[in-house]
């Protein structure tokens, strides 16, 4: 999907190519259960479940603005296979329900990024896939660490650069992107 089809706000949006990346790493086409943890703009919410119409989507946001918008985003596209949840992750077992959680995306942690990872090991079912996007170098390390310690598999750590062609002046030139790390494993 493109950017351009999202309602945009002040909130950051993981852009097209790195929501493409990021989604293929979730593997979701056998999924039954998605959660989006910091989501933002929502744009990893609305692409997955409109992707995957079986796949039932949980996008959880603790910031009021980046929650607003991604609610803007799932009306817009009218989707029914989305339930949003106000709230700092970790969550417990009153906001969601945990069985069978086959995929966590993790957008934004809020510094809580070690308790996100050993939760999200707990209620992930067995060869469930974790991805988490960084663009500081620091926070891919600890996030490789921890997942380390908790005992995922088949950890990866992608490096993307994007760059997109604009106009300058009489000529066109590539505009780069934060550079994103893209980190991956399943439990």
């Amino acid at each position: 999907m493109k950017n351009s089809e999202f309602i945009i706000g002040e909130v950051p949006i993981t852009k097209e190519e790195i929501r493409a990346v990021s989604i293929s790493k979730l593997e979701l086409l056998k999924a039954k259960k998605l959660i989006d943890i910091g989501s933002g703009t929502g744009s990893i919410t609305v692409e997955a479940a409109i992707k995957y119409s079986n796949l039932e989507v949980i996008a959880v946001e603790a910031n009021e603005s980046a929650y607003e918008l991604t609610r803007k985003n799932i009306e817009k596209f009218d989707l029914k296979n989305v339930k949003q949840i106000k709230a700092m992750a970790p969550l417990n077992k009153n906001e969601i329900d945990f069985k069978e959680i086959d995929a966590i995306f993790i957008g934004g942690s809020k510094n809580n990024l070690k308790e996100i990872l050993i939760w999200s090991h707990s209620i992930l079912r067995n060869g469930g896939k974790i991805v988490a996007n960084f663009i500081l170098l620091e926070s891919f390390f600890e996030c490789k660490s921890i997942l380390k310690g908790c005992g995922y598999n088949n950890i990866e750590v992608s490096q993307i650069s994007v760059s997109n062609m604009e106009k300058l002046g009489r000529g066109n030139y590539f505009k780069p992107q934060n550079p994103i790390f893209i980190v991956s494993a399943s439990k």
